[in-house]
């Protein structure tokens, strides 16, 4: 192998791959990097066993070849080197990086012994999704779930497939987000409703690697799916199991269902985080009035804080505490001005949902004050 690419050029492949390089591994050649040219293009190759990625990148190609390296030194290496061409060619197993005026050689494994990525089986169906629609859609959903070796299930994000619509769910247990998109704005030539849970790696590989433009493309299999762009490739398992079956819980009546400025309450519960508790809690409490909301929190070695937000309220005054992260969390998610909360008493879920946009809710459980 010998090829001449662009420092940028490179260090986007790698950056895009590094989520998929595994550190802990018992297994050196885990900690490793592919490069090899095929089809007139080079590409950087990582993977863990669960999740590959494949970054395709520019460059001109004078010998075809592979060569597998430590990811930790060469992306260190990259990183520093000043100038923009970057001449790499491979010297039996090594790899030999070069510029105008520095020369590093880095020993490496046989690309042989480069595990082998996996592909798709099932090709003819996908869909077919702009890259930032989905994105946003994603990041909506994603601070709901959690990691959970006890409930792998609750590890990912749901892709609920309904022809006329794609619905992304999130759990863990103490709240949950979904956000619909509707079939407007996607493309699919599939003709069954089927649910995928992607785990939640793959999910922030999504985020941090896709680009904001162009389309996505997604390619699944009873074990396997598949994220493709003009220039990258994110396969990862599926996780096993059923999905919780979350419709149920979704709250159709309130004790009180106000309005209120997304803004005013969210830096009311920022300013309540500073004087919040062991238990990260913060109680609101709907005035009798019924006009103002107050933002409470109170920690013994520091001192409390009381806010009240003005509100149009409509149902009688209540009285609830809720994990203040959690619910922070549920309004970074909305882009409107004012959002509706709607609340119960303490042994039943609360929601966040917009006025304007009812394709995105935040549901959340009461702890006790």
């Amino acid at each position: 192998m010998k090829i001449i690419v662009l420092k940028e050029n490179l260090k986007n492949g790698l950056d895009a791959v590094e989520r998929s390089i595994s550190d802990q591994s018992s297994l050196p050649i885990l900690k490793n990097v592919l490069i090899k040219t095929e089809n007139n293009k080079t590409l950087i190759l990582g993977t863990n066993l669960e999740l590959a990625v494949t970054h395709s990148m520019a460059g001109k190609i004078f010998e075809n070849g592979s060569v597998s390296v430590p990811f930790k030194i060469f992306t260190g290496l990259v990183n520093n080197l000043p100038t923009e061409r970057i001449n790499l060619e491979k010297n039996n197993h090594n790899l030999i990086i070069k510029t105008d005026n520095y020369e590093a050689v880095i020993q490496g494994i046989n690309s042989d012994d480069f595990p082998i990525i996996p592909k798709i089986n099932l090709t003819q169906y996908s869909l077919k999704i702009n890259n930032s629609l989905f994105k946003d859609s994603l990041s909506k959903v994603i601070n709901a779930a959690q990691f959970s070796d006890l409930k792998p299930e609750i590890s990912g994000i749901l892709i609920d497939y309904q022809i006329e619509s794609i619905k992304l769910a999130a759990t863990d247990n103490s709240r949950l987000a979904e956000k619909t998109i509707p079939n407007n704005q996607f493309s699919s030539n599939l003709t069954q409703n089927i649910k995928l849970i992607i785990p939640l790696k793959t999910a922030y590989e999504i985020l941090k690697t896709v680009g904001d433009n162009g389309d996505l493309e997604i390619f699944f299999d009873n074990n396997q799916i598949l994220f493709k762009t003009d220039d990258l490739e994110i396969i990862s398992r599926l996780i096993e199991g059923n999905y919780p079956d979350y419709q149920q819980i979704i709250p159709k009546e309130f004790v009180n269902e106000l309005v209120i400025d997304k803004n005013e309450f969210l830096n009311s519960l920022k300013l309540a985080n500073v004087f919040s508790g062991k238990n990260n809690d913060v109680r609101l409490k709907v005035s009798e009035n019924k006009k103002t909301l107050e933002v409470y929190s109170a920690n013994a070695g520091l001192g409390e804080n009381k806010y009240l937000v003005p509100i149009k309220s409509n149902g009688t005054p209540i009285s609830i505490s809720f994990n203040l992260k959690y619910l922070i969390d549920g309004l970074k998610s909305y882009d409107s001005e004012q959002i509706i909360l709607g609340l119960n008493n303490n042994n039943k879920p609360s929601i966040i949902k917009s006025e304007k946009n009812s394709l995105f809710f935040y549901i959340l459980m009461p702890i006790k004050s």
